[in-house]
């Protein structure tokens, strides 16, 4: 299955927030942290991120259907910050986050990206490392027994 993605527009807003409701329910209902998850941050809050000046939605498309989103985040000259990848559970583990990745790989100006991912997820895990990510450190969720892993990755100098 072939991919696009195309940087997000405020009127995709809704959809952005109703994948964001939809991909990280299951992790809510698992861990019940009630602090980091985006799966409770409200339309406002997802609106105002949105409309940060270095932050860019990219949407995950397939046949023109918007079936996930990527969030970049320009934090220094050389250093990008993947803040999410989402996708809709009924596309979950065909290929499209690995296309995704490979897509924003190609086309970001850093030569860095970063990024947390959830470490008792042992699939997120191995999908970052599976993409050549380094794991370079852990942090403790301050309101649940989440642990998270940090990952980075040099990109090809453009």
């Amino acid at each position: 299955m072939l991919i696009q993605l195309k940087e997000a527009k405020l009127s995709d807003l809704l959809s952005i927030y109703l994948i964001q409701k939809a991909a990280f329910k299951p992790l809510f209902l698992r861990y019940q942290d009630k602090e980091t998850s985006p799966y409770l941050q409200s339309f406002e809050k997802l609106n105002a991120k949105f409309s940060a000046s270095s932050t860019t939605y990219y949407l995950i498309m397939t046949a023109q259907k918007i079936v996930g989103f990527l969030k970049l985040t320009v934090e220094q000259e050389h250093t990008t910050k993947l803040s999410s990848i989402a996708l809709l559970p009924s596309y979950e583990n065909r290929g499209i986050g690995r296309q995704a990745m490979t897509l924003i790989e190609r086309n970001v100006q850093t030569d860095t990206i970063r990024l947390h991912t959830i470490l008792q997820e042992p699939k997120l895990v191995h999908f970052y490392h599976s993409l050549g990510y380094s794991a370079t450190g852990r942090f403790q969720s301050p309101s649940s027994a989440i642990c998270f892993v940090s990952f980075t990755k040099k990109i090809a100098a453009k």
